[in-house]
């Protein structure tokens, strides 16, 4: 199942308002109850359940996030604003303690759910990330690990937490904890600058009569809605996965509803513009929700789609004439249905994403239709029953009404929540006692498709070892520190590995990630053969000095860096006159590529390799190039493996489809551009019989993510790798060195 995402990490559903709307008419003060706005919000989050239940059917169903914000804004605006102009000032600690009250109890519950849901339901390989982001959704900064994660090219492709959508609750608690201190501010300093016109300097009622301090609040919160606007602008384009969970590049959504409840402050716009207006805002977000691609990258400039969608909505909140009033857009968002699902937003939110997550383990299938159905039916009975059993008991009892209490109860439950995910990673990283195979035997590894008769490649007495949780936790476990570059860092990060002493063959090692995959067998070889090999590895590039463009997984800026250090690397190993050999390894998913400055390629997308290859041959250095490996789906393996711990052959494909994703070096090395000379090794044959891919081979696990090759697993391919660079002696004696 697909759904809107920033990066590897999987897009999250928004975070619903916290200020619920009194049950009366639409009509009258946009300043005073506004029973439409529960509709707004049943629309908002039906949008977002529909999209990641079914993102074919609503693509842009993810814009109830954006509505959301603005409609906290509006409302939080206009509390502290009120407040302001009838005190003179904001209870912090009053304000901060209703909004405990209001969120946390649930937010709590529903995360220690989740953790529960995470032990017992999904594999063990999940566990560290998904306790971390729990642990970070307890304390709201779920938004900022995500950031984390869709900046750190590592984290590409791992599987979404039952957590993810606290993302948008961390937004707003950061919110509401920043927006009375900047109106409190906003206060302090009208009172200092207002003397100098020859007024009093009290901000009370009386005095400005809420006219003076609503035109500087309106100046200080404009001046954020642009600023944030315009760095959201830049951010999008610079990092678009980590953009969509930045604060600062969504604070102008909660400053947009804000400047509309200040405009609006005596009555909204009724009659006639208003029933255009209001219709016209509901127009827009239905048309965004289903016309904006999933992939769109946000906020950006669509972001303007749901911001001003909504604010039309909310701004429309004057009278009607009677023969409007039926007709009205807040008529129709104020009937009982609607508000009754607005009523039970907050509770949809935080119960139907958790349950999508877990669906596919508990059914051992991806959802049908009728299940959909069911997370539907059974996110809305949850959010019923804990409204009447937590929500309502927690906010209106008397146990936490003093101020005092209800902090201590904030933090209590964080303090629990990280004890929680603390202890269920520890309980997760035991592995059972089984039996291991001998790491000398010859059935080990990739050594078993070497000897099929008289190996057993996947069925075995023993259990793969390292275990599935080991092995998934590679991911983040550099087995070589330093010598990968990321993909936003500016320089090289590279390192000398095996025999730097007095080595028989200098050896340079360039690629992406998969290149650093290779590493353990490489290593081993030079170890045994007296190499010394220096990486030059960048996550996520590809070595091409075509230009590469629109990738999924990289930004713009990575993009550029990427571009860059390619076509820095070439004439810089050319020249090298110690270094012998480059080995190449990369990725094979499919990429676009045009052309770059100082190069014409009639196609990019193979050129780009070759006439790299092409310059180093022309060097006089040799030029081994390792083939895309096989990969078995987009499924993660060790948590494939774990979830099938009874069916070895689970988590395998058929070897067409393994062999089905090699769109760049094994289209360069077969086409018309590719040098002569040029050494290849292919290893499909250790990977996949004459008709399957595995993901386990000797006890081993094959991969720790998509389409990494594990540590042990690579290490176990030395011999394989060997032989196939040594089976070219007759053309490239290099390789031969300490043999």
């Amino acid at each position: 199942m697909t759904v809107r995402t920033g990066s590897a990490p999987q897009q999250a559903p928004p975070k619903l308002p916290s200020t619920k709307a009194p049950q009366t008419s639409g009509r009258g003060s946009s300043m005073g109850f506004r029973a439409d706005i529960q509709g707004l919000r049943a629309i908002a989050v039906l949008m977002v359940i529909v999209h990641h239940l079914r993102p074919g059917a609503l693509s842009g169903g993810f814009i109830g996030v954006d509505m959301f914000f603005v409609i906290s804004g509006y409302l939080i605006t206009a509390h502290l604003f009120r407040e302001m102009r009838a005190t003179g000032t904001i209870k912090l600690a009053t304000f901060w303690a209703r909004r405990i009250r209001r969120l946390l109890p649930l937010a709590f519950t529903v995360l220690l759910a989740g953790a529960g849901a995470v032990y017992f339901l999904i594999p063990a390989t999940e566990h560290g990330t998904m306790f971390k982001h729990i642990a970070a959704a307890g304390l709201y900064v779920e938004n900022w690990a995500l950031v984390a994660d869709a900046t750190d090219y590592s984290a590409a492709g791992q599987m979404a937490t039952v957590v993810q959508h606290y993302w948008s609750l961390s937004v707003e608690e950061q919110f509401y904890l920043a927006w009375p201190l900047l109106l409190v501010g906003a206060g302090f300093l009208a009172g200092k600058l207002v003397p100098r016109f020859g007024k009093r300097t009290s901000i009370g009622r009386h005095t400005f009569a809420g006219i003076g301090t609503r035109r500087l609040f309106l100046v200080v919160i404009g001046a954020i809605m642009l600023l944030s606007f315009a760095y959201g602008l830049w951010v999008t384009a610079a990092s678009p996965q980590a953009a969509y969970f930045d604060t600062a590049g969504r604070a102008w959504q909660f400053a947009a509803g804000g400047v509309v409840a200040l405009l609006c402050v005596n009555r909204g716009i009724g009659g006639v513009p208003g029933f255009l207006l209001g219709w016209g805002g509901i127009g827009l977000l239905i048309a965004g929700a289903v016309l904006i691609p999933t992939e769109t990258r946000f906020p950006g400039t669509m972001g303007l789609v749901p911001v001003l969608g909504t604010a039309a909505v909310l701004a429309a909140a004057g009278t009607y004439r009677p023969g409007l009033r039926f007709f009205s857009h807040s008529t129709w968002l104020s009937i009982w249905p609607m508000r009754k699902v607005g009523d039970l937003s907050y509770g949809a939110y935080l119960w139907h994403w958790p349950l999508i997550i877990v669906a596919p383990f508990v059914l051992h299938a991806e959802p049908k239709w009728y299940h959909e159905a069911g997370i539907l039916a059974l996110t809305l009975a949850l959010a019923w029953a804990s409204q009447l059993l937590i929500e309502d008991p927690l906010r209106f009892g008397a146990w936490l009404k003093p101020v005092r209490n209800a902090f201590i109860f904030a933090l209590a439950g964080m303090l629990v929540l990280a004890s929680v995910s603390w202890a269920g990673t520890a309980a997760s990283a035991q592995s059972a006692n089984l039996p291991r195979m001998d790491a000398s035997s010859k059935c080990y590894g990739a050594g078993s498709l070497e000897h099929p008769q008289d190996c057993q490649p996947v069925a075995s007495n023993f259990a793969p070892w390292p275990s599935a949780v080991a092995v998934s936790q590679q991911v983040r476990a550099a087995l070589y520190p330093g010598c990968e570059t990321d993909t936003l860092q500016v320089g090289e990060s590279s390192c000398k590995l095996g025999n730097s002493t007095n080595p028989s063959l200098r050896v340079a090692v360039v690629g992406d990630s998969h290149a650093s995959a290779w590493l353990p067998a490489l290593v081993k070889i030079a170890t045994q053969r007296d190499w010394e090999i220096t990486t030059h590895i960048r996550s996520g590039c590809s070595p091409s000095v075509a230009k590469l463009k629109g990738s999924d997984q990289l930004s713009a800026a990575a993009e550029r860096l990427c571009t860059e250090s390619v076509r820095a690397l070439g004439p810089k190993l050319a020249a090298d006159p110690e270094l012998d050999a480059i080995i190449v390894a990369a990725q094979g998913n499919k990429r676009s590529w045009v052309s770059s400055p100082g190069y014409e390629f009639s196609d990019p997308a193979t050129e780009g390799f070759t006439s790299l290859w092409q310059q180093w041959s022309d060097a006089g250095k040799t030029v081994a190039v390792i083939d895309e490996v096989p990969r078995l789906g987009n499924k993660n393996i060790p948590t494939c493996v774990a979830s099938n711990p009874e069916d070895p052959l689970a988590c395998a494909v058929s070897r067409k489809q393994g062999l089905s994703i090699r769109h760049n070096l094994g289209k360069a090395l077969q086409s018309d551009s590719a040098p002569a000379g040029i050494v290849r090794a292919d290893l499909t044959d250790s990977i996949c019989s004459d008709d399957t891919c595995f993901a386990i081979i000797g006890s081993l696990i094959t991969y720790y993510d998509q389409s990494h090759l594990s540590h042990d697993f690579s290490a176990s391919l030395a011999p394989m790798l060997a032989q196939q660079l040594a089976q070219q002696l007759g053309r490239d004696p290099a390789f031969a060195a300490g043999n």
